[in-house]
């Protein structure tokens, strides 16, 4: 079956990226270029330390040499990071210049969260597309250059980032949706690629003790710097979970059901980076979801708030209009956005499928 590709518009995160002015640290992808086997599963997955909030990886899915044959190459890269980071994971330079002659590969990327309860991984959020303007790309627009924008970490611990290629898109398992690497469904299988992930608290350097000073000179008095209290971020990134009850699995969504569609808001407590959101006192008469998260697809929400997450925060339980939220064939995440009571905005994404069209 021949899969037809379309593209996703996500949300826009312009104030964070522009804050971010820290330099990346590159690394190389450990796995030799056309092999596989070295990072191609989660026990596997390269190790990533961040020194600043900043990391860049240079890849390769499979083979680089346009004469080769393509191979099922995937690749997993681990970092810790920390709850309440906002985590932007791109791909650029899969797509080359017409007048490359390495191969160009079409990526999807994904971020894997660790489940504290059965000791797995399950599927947070992936993409297979690119931000409409996205800078860092070879190509004007960088559609087909994978893109995780601004996504909020919910726990502190270990997380996982995966690198593929088209239609091979991520499940909650190590085993792809597809091996397909050749043919009209995958013309951009495999290549290099550039991978940064920005966002992450970095890692606090080993502080080694001085040896003992004999006779030390006096101590010099020194006036601590003033204490600067960031100011609030312009746009506050939160958690939801489409059709709560399901799990990990990722929420099946039909574009053409004319039900309602549950999603709820979750609380957070305040982290270093992000202030306390308490879904009970958002202006409900604000919130918009669908695919671009600015559908008007409010229904309701529930006049009585559930701890959902068990943080001792009651959450949010709101109802929307599915026909509303505009949803296309390869969609892979809901976004929601609206304004605190306190005029905040806030913005949060969840993982969904959208079913493929019937024959």
């Amino acid at each position: 079956m021949k899969i037809k590709r379309t593209y996703l518009s996500h949300a826009v995160a312009a104030a964070f990226l522009a804050v971010s002015t820290q330099l990346a640290f590159a690394v190389e992808e450990t796995e030799a270029v056309g092999t596989m086997g070295t990072n191609d599963s989660f026990a596997t997955a390269q190790p990533l330390v961040f020194t600043t909030d900043t990391v860049q990886i240079v890849g390769n899915i499979g083979v680089k040499d346009r004469t080769a044959t393509a191979i099922p190459d995937v690749d997993f890269y681990k970092f810790e990071g920390k709850e309440g980071d906002v985590v932007t994971v791109d791909i650029d330079e899969g797509i080359k210049i017409s007048t490359t002659t390495e191969r160009h590969v079409d990526t999807i990327v994904a971020l894997f969260q660790p489940d504290s309860a059965s000791g797995s991984w399950y599927l947070l959020v992936q993409q297979d597309h690119g931000f409409p303007a996205d800078e860092g790309s070879m190509v004007t627009g960088g559609v087909r250059d994978a893109r995780i924008d601004a996504m909020r970490l919910p726990v502190t611990g270990t997380y996982i980032v995966g690198v593929s290629s088209f239609p091979r898109s991520f499940t909650d398992t190590e085993e792809m949706s597809s091996t397909i690497v050749s043919g009209s469904d995958a013309p951009f299988p495999n290549g290099s690629y550039k991978l940064t992930i920005s966002g992450v608290t970095p890692t606090p350097p080993v502080v080694v003790a001085p040896p003992p000073v004999v006779d030390p000179a006096p101590t010099p008095v020194v006036t601590p710097p003033p204490v600067v209290t960031p100011p609030a971020p312009v746009v506050q990134y939160i958690n939801i979970d489409i059709k709560p009850g399901k799990g990990t699995e990722a929420t099946s969504i039909n574009p053409k059901s004319q039900g309602s569609l549950p999603v709820v808001l979750l609380s957070a407590k305040a982290v270093d980076s992000m202030p306390e959101f308490r879904p009970m006192e958002v202006k409900r008469d604000s919130l918009t979801f669908g695919r671009l998260g600015v559908e008007r697809s409010l229904l309701r929400c529930n006049k009585e708030g559930a701890d959902m997450n068990r943080d001792g925060i009651p959450d949010l339980l709101c109802h929307f209009d599915n026909a509303s939220a505009k949803w296309e064939y390869g969609s892979t995440v809901g976004i929601v956005k609206g304004q605190t009571g306190d005029g905040r905005a806030f913005t949060g994404s969840g993982n969904l499928k959208v079913l493929p069209k019937a024959k």
